[in-house]
């Protein structure tokens, strides 16, 4: 009897004064800054460089204190076009609002010290001091709706009421049917490949297997992403698809089998499986080891890349399939009678013009149809299109956890030859039905 586990492990699939000069079509600033312990105070942006209060309080002149909390990727102060638009974005809020004084902190995107840990941190030792606004990755929006952290958004903005959105961003910001962030951006997982050693891109898995050509990719992800946007794909096609995602037995195999045949072949080289981060596949792909490589659209997009050309991802059919990963604007101020004020802001930062300039500049996909249409036409406009047409968000990092380790383990058993496609499908339920 076929066994199927289901966690809903995919949602349903369904101010710049000087910028307005910018070239929107240059999709490329320098890397993200990399993700960082603990927090760093920005100075600057409207606000008080040291505060003797708790931000969300009211300044001893009257004035209203709003706290900003963002991760090092979209750190004002982190050089670079992107960081310096978001930086007068801010500043252009304080100034059209003279009573708001702003304090943007930036802190680690995960663990102990980062975004979700301090506001847990702060909830339960000093609730004014929980940001009033945070820029959080969408895979944290469940635990921290859970954990009663944030202001659902009804009654406070109606931006998301507008068709302007694409699907997957609609996806980013619901936890259940209520809506908790304002998408800000989105990264999304697709082929990158040299032109000069790649003269037919493969958009399927037979193609891509006759074609011989390696394609890197972090098999010990402990996420499993590129594993996750192949069992996606699968499923998509499939007779089994319905309200919730689990993923089958038969569908588990079919894409081991497809691991397997591309082991073989050497297009999935065995030694893949010492590769746990994007960064480290990517490096490959630099050194010239591999023509292709799975990579995020954020480093893909950078402008210094000038020989490297982009495409989705082979899926079993050739249908295109993303899986993205984003970062919502999310209300978590203390003080009820601010909120109004706090979704104006977020509304501020994520109105069709801004994010159209700023994820042009920061390689980042927009949310909004509006936005891209408004990118300069060329590859990266119609690629990113093609993109956020076909793109799904990742789940929560609860579902993340529960089929990530399983999946990486299984990936890297396939391409060391220690598991048939079968033993690794039986493995991945079993693990995952016991947790």
């Amino acid at each position: 009897m076929t066994q199927v586990v289901s966690h809903q492990i995919y949602p349903r699939l369904a101010g710049l004064r000087l910028v307005a000069l910018f070239l929107l079509g240059a999709c490329a600033p320098a890397s993200p800054t990399p993700t960082a312990a603990g927090e760093t105070s920005v100075p600057g942006t409207g606000a008080a460089e040291n505060p003797t209060s708790p931000a969300s309080t009211e300044g001893s002149q009257g004035s209203i204190n709003l706290s900003v909390w963002l991760p090092p990727t979209f750190d004002p102060n982190g050089g670079g076009l992107a960081a310096g638009m978001l930086r007068d974005r801010l500043d252009e809020f304080a100034e059209q609002h003279p009573q708001v004084r702003l304090e943007v902190r930036v802190k680690a995107e995960e663990g102990t010290g980062g975004l979700l840990d301090s506001m847990l941190s702060a909830k339960a030792a000093a609730p004014l001091a929980l940001p009033d606004l945070v820029l959080l990755p969408h895979t944290q929006l469940s635990a921290a709706v859970a954990s009663q952290l944030l202001l659902p958004l009804a009654g406070l903005t109606e931006t998301l009421d507008s068709d302007d959105w694409y699907t997957f961003a609609q996806q980013l910001s619901h936890v259940g049917s209520s809506s908790y962030g304002l998408p800000f951006a989105a990264d999304g997982l697709i082929l990158a490949y040299r032109p000069a050693a790649v003269a037919q891109v493969p958009s399927a898995w037979q193609p891509l297997l006759e074609s011989g050509l390696q394609l890197g990719f972090a098999a010990a992800d402990p996420d499993a992403l590129f594993a996750l946007t192949q069992l996606g794909a699968e499923l998509a096609t499939s007779a089994e698809r319905g309200e919730e995602f689990g993923f089958s037995e038969g569908t588990l195999t079919a894409v081991f089998e497809f691991f397997g045949a591309a082991q073989e072949q050497e297009v999935f080289p065995f030694w893949l499986s010492q590769y746990q981060t994007a960064e480290q596949s990517w490096q490959a792909f630099s050194e010239g080891r591999v023509p292709m490589v799975a990579a995020w659209t954020s480093r893909a997009f950078d402008s210094r890349n000038v020989d490297i050309s982009t495409a989705p991802l082979p899926t079993p059919d050739g249908e295109p399939f993303v899986l993205v990963r984003g970062w919502v604007w999310a209300l978590s101020t203390s003080a009820s009678d601010r909120a109004g004020l706090v979704a104006q802001l977020a509304e501020f930062l994520t109105t069709p013009e801004f994010i159209a300039q700023w994820t042009a500049a920061a390689g980042f996909l927009p949310p909004r149809h509006s936005s891209l249409s408004a990118w300069s036409p060329g590859d990266k406009q119609t690629l990113a299109s093609q993109i956020v047409e076909s793109a799904t968000a990742l789940p929560d990092e609860a579902a993340l956890d529960l089929w990530g380790g399983p999946l990486a383990e299984v990936v890297v058993a396939l391409l060391k030859q220690e598991l048939t496609p079968v033993e690794a499908a039986q493995q991945v339920l079993n693990e995952v039905g016991n947790r």
